[in-house]
């Protein structure tokens, strides 16, 4: 082991690794984000919601963390500085999972009302919506091509899409 990192007070739901990774971001029930330094061994932010978060993901091109949790809300947090830029709301139901393009310009998210949503990134919009699943959406995954993304319900359904 190289470093043991312990600062969530909860158990943690998400975690992901920038490109080079360098730093990993830990999404966890006690409604925080920490933002980790893998060489150092160290924080460098923490992000703060009063929610369970569920999922974690660092926008392609590294400038901003985008977030989903319990509360139904997904957040864009910047990454310079940790500070929420914005909050949307993801729907009714708690916000279970996300995925983003390469590019960065969609991203898609599941929710626990069965939902597949497909967003504009940067306008915050809801551009499409797939419907149809028998429970949660647990696990969503947008293939290379951007084309089409895999889900997965809670009875490991899978399901493949168009976007």
């Amino acid at each position: 082991m190289i470093h043991s990192m312990k600062e969530h007070r909860g158990s943690v739901r998400a975690v992901v690794c920038n490109a080079d990774g360098t730093q990993v971001v830990s999404g966890s029930t006690d409604g925080s984000c920490i933002v980790w330094d893998l060489e150092k061994g160290v924080r460098i932010h923490a992000l703060f919601e009063p929610t369970v978060f569920n999922d974690v993901l660092f926008h392609p091109d590294e400038s901003q963390y985008l977030t989903c949790g319990a509360n139904s809300k997904i957040g864009y947090w910047d990454a310079f500085d940790g500070n929420a830029i914005r909050v949307i709301d993801g729907g009714d139901a708690e916000m279970t999972c996300l995925d983003i393009q390469p590019e960065g310009e969609m991203f898609v998210s599941g929710s626990a009302d069965k939902l597949v949503k497909i967003w504009h990134y940067d306008d915050g919009l809801t551009i499409g919506v797939g419907k149809g699943h028998s429970g949660n959406v647990s696990k969503l995954e947008i293939g290379v091509d951007s084309i089409c993304w895999l889900d997965v319900v809670e009875e490991i359904y899978l399901s493949a899409n168009q976007m």
